[in-house]
């Protein structure tokens, strides 16, 4: 099978265990941690993830990686990788002497907490900064697959560190572990499965790593410049609007935070789905960039994957809209009570503007290829800059929904400007991207909502055998759609 497709495929099998389980055991984990201590849970796992999902050394390895497969210079890979190795060591020193600074003033940065709280999210604090340390020069080695287009065995080893997780997951719960006990595994399945993967790469893909080819100085500038670029996106990027539940808890306390990041674990899933396509296309970016592809064909490439992407996400997003408040109060409001409803709303809030970033992920790979970092960090550093600032206020005076709506126009914003200066500025052409992207969908998009719409008044009730049968019926027709789509112009 293309290994293209089969990561395609195990990318997505992965998704569903990454989506599903916690879907299926949040509220058992709720039940079990109550609404205080499962909100420190998971911000210490919404950091965890943000971590994870930045992946800057596999991205910065698969980047030029990628560019002496397409040379063909063997000694060269080796000799990357060495000094590749020695400058993330460094940087993830770095990590853990910011994080330890930072650590003494946790009270400070959460004044809500009670000093219960405060106690154990101290230890999830310092158990996810010693992961990020280690794991962040080990994380930069992953990308040896990547670069050589080999998706099948890393996509076999994250299915099955997802099973894992979601076995351990219940049965820390089952022996009293609590929250500590959670991240531990979490962290501990994670170390696994980095550590298979460099077993792949070095023993089965026959990786070279040399770290006495001396020391070149103009590839460090380069790699130097790129990673710093990268790492500048990368935390502006946490910052940002997936990390609301930061703000949420600062001002309004743990149980807010608790409601926010409900919404938001949605949120995360929907992010997720969007790129999980886009992440196998960085090798091949790469070589169009490297044979001098001219920007009017690179907008086509984003434009191709934009139609595949939008394919995906906007039935998610209908349905996330029309039966997404019976799903969250099914599926938290045993505890959550009447802010189950909330939570719907910061969901719906995050995924609706964000699903218009998510159709040009490619455009980032692109960004990557072509060294054009800097102008892209500089529009989401003010953008970030802005939303944190502003978010303090928002969240003191009016609450949670307001964070949400100003969370979504803060999406907005940064994705105007992106496309105002940032991909016209690659010689990119937003107007085309967008009419290639959406042609037909001006027509089908409401067609859809009128559908989903139609299939809530058709079947009544409101238990979870009426949402499993509105979404299923929805989901055939769509894919009817689909099945026909040339017919129909899609």
């Amino acid at each position: 099978m293309n290994e293209i497709r089969a990561g395609a495929i195990l990318n997505y099998i992965n998704l569903g265990l990454r989506i599903g389980v916690p879907l299926v055991l949040t509220p058992y984990i709720l039940e079990v941690l109550g609404p205080a201590e499962y909100g420190l849970y998971m911000l210490a796992s919404t950091l965890l993830v943000r971590l994870y999902l930045s992946d800057l050394g596999r991205t910065t390895s698969t980047k030029y990686l990628s560019e002496y497969r397409a040379r063909g210079d063997a000694g060269g890979e080796a000799r990357f990788l060495g000094m590749l190795t020695v400058l993330y060591s460094a940087a993830g020193a770095l990590l853990l002497g910011l994080g330890l600074g930072v650590y003494p003033f946790l009270g400070e940065i959460f004044p809500k907490f009670t000093a219960g709280e405060l106690s154990t999210y101290r230890v999830l604090y310092l158990m996810t900064l010693v992961n990020a340390a280690i794991m962040f020069p080990a994380r930069s080695l992953a990308g040896i697959a990547d670069s050589r287009q080999r998706y099948a065995v890393p996509g076999l080893i994250a299915v099955g560190a997802s099973v894992v997780n979601a076995v351990g997951t219940w049965l820390v719960l089952q022996w009293g572990w609590r929250s500590v006990g959670l991240v531990a595994f979490n962290i501990g399945t994670g170390v696994l499965a980095l550590v298979l993967n460099m077993i792949y790469c070095f023993a089965g893909l026959r990786a070279q790593l040399n770290l006495r080819g001396g020391w070149d100085g103009a590839l460090c500038r380069s790699l130097f410049a790129f990673s710093w670029w990268m790492l500048l996106n990368q935390l502006i990027n946490m910052l940002n609007a997936g990390t609301g539940n930061y703000l949420v808890a600062v001002t309004l306390g743990a149980d807010a935070a608790a409601v926010y990041t409900c919404g938001l674990q949605i949120y995360a899933n929907y992010f997720l789905l969007g790129g999980c396509l886009a992440q196998l296309f960085l090798p091949r970016v790469v070589g169009l960039v490297v044979r001098g592809a001219s920007p009017a064909v690179q907008t086509e490439a984003m434009a191709r994957l934009g139609r595949v992407q939008l394919l995906i996400l906007l039935p998610v997003a209908v349905v996330l809209l029309f039966y997404g408040q019976q799903f969250f109060e099914l599926w938290v409001g045993h505890k959550l009570g009447e802010q189950a409803r909330l939570s719907w709303l910061i969901a719906v809030a995050l995924v609706v503007p964000q699903t218009f970033s998510l159709v040009q992920a490619l455009g980032w790979q692109i960004s990557q290829a072509r060294n054009a970092l800097r102008q892209r960090v500089a529009i989401t550093a003010f953008n970030s800059a802005l939303f944190i600032v502003v978010s303090y206020f928002v969240c003191l005076w009016w609450g949670i929904a307001a964070q949400a709506i100003w969370a979504a126009i803060s999406i907005t914003i940064q994705l105007l400007m992106l496309n105002l200066i940032h991909y016209r500025g690659l010689g990119l052409s937003p107007r085309r991207f967008y009419a290639r992207t959406f042609a037909g969908w001006y027509i089908w998009g409401p067609a859809l909502a009128l559908c989903a719409w139609g299939i809530a008044e058709l079947i009544p009730g409101y238990g979870w055998l009426s949402l499993v049968a509105r979404c299923s019926l929805f989901a055939g027709v769509y894919m009817l759609l689909l099945r026909n789509r040339t017919k129909v112009g899609l």
